[in-house]
């Protein structure tokens, strides 16, 4: 068992937690116990990090979060923080360019590897040859232990949420290469005039994508 003090300091950093990130009450929120971890599931629910609200990530989660996790077939808390800072910004600057941000086009700059060192299912984006490139401070590198602040995300009785359209639970990715998918037409000109975009210290997108979602 961890030092009471270390277990009242993780607790502390739920206060607010519905507030700070504009949870709605249509959301039941659980947050899990010291012996759980990321592979663990209740019936209803899905497993998020407190790291990923600090990345970015809101709920009702966005139509292109939800399609690359779809086609990953992977679930919200096996992405790294970085990851999902990476689809945020990629957001912002297709918003800037007027190109709608679409999973396909994103899958088209980036591909999905596993992260083994951090654990059973975890996963991240990692830039293609030739395409965008997003790059952020070292202070926002994925630190080890972004696994520990988990909760439980669940529907409050009687809330007018429908079923989770992501998937939910851990698995193991397949190990093969993430192919890029095919564009036609006005998603294939979109993708290419961004292969030149290259943002260093993506961290001014990332304030003006949580901006944006405030409203």
């Amino acid at each position: 068992m961890p030092p009471v003090a270390v277990k009242a300091a993780k607790y502390r950093s739920f206060e607010g937690l519905r507030e700070r990130f504009r949870i709605g009450e249509e959301y039941e929120i659980v947050l899990m116990r010291e012996d759980e971890s990321h592979l663990t599931l209740r019936p209803g629910c899905f497993v998020l990090s407190l790291d990923l609200l600090e990345a970015g990530l809101r709920l009702p989660m966005p139509e292109i979060a939800k399609e690359l996790l779809r086609s990953w077939k992977v679930a919200p808390i096996q992405l790294t923080p970085n990851s999902w800072r990476t689809i945020f910004v990629f957001c912002i600057i297709c918003k800037k360019r007027k190109i709608e941000a679409t999973a396909e086009i994103f899958r088209n700059h980036f591909s999905l590897a596993c992260s083994p060192q951090s654990g059973m299912g975890i996963v991240y984006v990692k830039h293609r040859t030739n395409r965008m490139r997003i790059n952020f401070l070292p202070r926002l590198s994925n630190n080890k232990g972004w696994t520990g602040r988990l909760f439980s995300v669940g529907r409050r009785k009687g809330a007018n949420i429908p079923e989770w359209d992501f998937p939910v639970r851990v698995v193991e990715p397949l190990r093969r290469a993430d192919i890029p998918p095919f564009l036609i037409r006005e998603a294939a000109a979109a993708s290419q005039s961004l292969n030149t975009v290259g943002v260093n210290h993506a961290e001014g997108y990332l304030t003006e994508y949580k901006l944006t979602m405030k409203k």
